[in-house]
């Protein structure tokens, strides 16, 4: 089965329903939600928040950094930025998209 997507820039393009669903559910994934052990590139920093987006500019974590989870406990997670270690609180990694 073929499924129509609409990609970032707009375009329209026609690829495996298996796929576009993969996509989907890709889409807005948050570092909370992520795996421990595994490194993933930020796709953005979804915050309205000027001082937070500031501290993790600050930090080294932006769109298209890689950032390591190393583990995720039920309200922070510990990661490596920029071969740095730190603790981000549950605010600042839901804020991280993956």
């Amino acid at each position: 089965m073929i499924a129509q997507i609409t990609l970032n820039n707009g375009a329209k393009a026609s690829v495996p329903a298996a796929e576009a669903e993969a996509a989907k559910t890709e889409e807005k994934r948050t570092l909370m939600s992520a795996e421990p052990g595994n490194t993933y590139i930020i796709k953005e920093i979804n915050t309205d928040d000027d001082e937070m987006n500031s501290f993790l500019f600050r930090l080294g974590c932006y769109a298209g950094e890689p950032i390591t989870l190393i583990s995720k406990k039920k309200k922070n997670c510990i990661v490596v930025i920029k071969d740095g270690r730190y603790n981000l609180d549950q605010m600042l990694s839901e804020a991280i998209i993956i």
